[in-house]
């Protein structure tokens, strides 16, 4: 698994090299003068392949810019591994100009929800979707359902990618990420759906009531009887910090209350609960700016704490691995994990 990934890394940094290079001598030249005039040529499949060199299931889309006349998109789609490679893709840009900018994901087109949208098998005019919302606030996510009149004539596969598309001009990419846990599509107008173009508005109400993740506390118990304390910073979202797609456990070996005779509930004891205290900043000046912790779990004697750092960053790696060789009560365990799935269930709950 290591090789393989190591082995990718070269492909797709030289694949990303090449499609900057290629954008300085020639390309922006060339797709500007295609946007201006219209006349695209076989333009579209030599960016296509430079894209699809970088990964097969990586796309690109033009569109207006926030800052510049015109954008340049490299979209994973909402995929966690390949929005690494389109933010890797975008970090080694140029710097803007007044012509182009470039974006990781598709940025809102609210202006496209007036258009439509073709090769799909039936053209569907985005002005008619409706969207019917049902909103968590323990996880701080909505699943949506969209509805088109269109959909009733169109295969399950297009109304799914009908139904993305919309939802991604309509937000922006990230945004889906960070609000939306599912997207569903419907054949007849589910109830309470709304138009699609007043839905932005709840969303940006959505994200004024959740300016930035807390450290929150809960406790459980084991089968056992031990007590278990999670702590997290709820809600997070991993496509807020899209490079760290290292996931390390740090596992802290403590000495529990039961030790000193008091009844053993599993939880560090007052020295130890210091000690681990000195050793998570201890921890924190080792990595430094490097990476981020974002949840710890204790109980029974252990305790874990949940570190994201860059993969392509061996210097953040190495000193964790430094730091527990320095300490027989920690050992540490590194998982690639764009997505943050092995935190999820901590940093999404209310």
């Amino acid at each position: 698994m290591e090789l393989v990934r190591k082995r990718n890394k070269a492909a797709e940094t030289e694949a990303v090299g090449a499609f900057w290079r290629w954008w300085s001598v020639a390309g922006a030249g060339l797709i500007t003068a295609a946007v201006m005039t219209g006349v695209y040529g076989d333009l579209p499949e030599m960016i296509g392949a430079m894209v699809m060199a970088i990964h097969p299931e990586l796309r690109w889309e033009t569109g207006p810019g926030a800052r510049s006349r015109h954008r340049l998109c490299v979209s994973g789609g909402g995929d966690p591994r390949l929005r690494v490679l389109a933010e890797r893709w975008r970090r080694a840009a140029p710097p803007p100009t007044e012509t182009w900018e470039f974006a990781a994901a598709r940025q809102a087109q609210p202006v496209v929800l007036t258009g439509t949208l073709e090769g799909l098998g039936e053209e569907v005019d985005l002005g008619l979707a409706r969207i019917a919302m049902d909103w968590d606030d323990r996880s701080a996510l909505a699943e949506l359902t969209v509805f088109h009149p269109a959909f009733k004539g169109m295969g399950t596969n297009d109304c799914r990618q009908a139904g993305r598309l919309l939802v991604d001009w309509m937000l922006g990419e990230d945004d889906v990420q960070r609000w939306v846990g599912a997207i569903n599509v419907a054949r007849t107008d589910p109830r309470d759906s709304q138009p699609a173009a007043v839905v932005p508005e709840f969303f940006q109400a959505v994200a004024t009531r959740n300016p930035a993740p807390r450290w929150t506390m809960r406790e459980a118990k084991t089968s056992s009887g031990h007590r278990v304390i999670v702590c997290a910073l709820r809600p997070l979202r991993w496509v807020d910090h899209p490079l760290l797609d290292l996931h390390t456990a740090v596992r802290i070996s403590y000495r529990r209350t039961g030790s000193d005779g008091l009844p053993d509930d599993g939880l560090p004891d007052g020295e130890a609960l210091m000690g681990l205290l000195h050793l998570e900043k201890d921890l924190e000046s080792a990595l430094g700016p490097r990476g981020t912790v974002v949840a710890s779990e204790t109980s029974n004697g252990l305790r874990v704490l949940h570190y994201y750092s860059d993969s392509e960053d061996q210097n953040g790696r190495d000193s964790l691995d430094r730091f527990a060789r320095t300490r027989n009560d920690v050992e540490v365990v590194h998982t690639y994990d764009p997505g943050w799935g092995r935190v999820r269930k901590f940093i999404q709950a209310g």
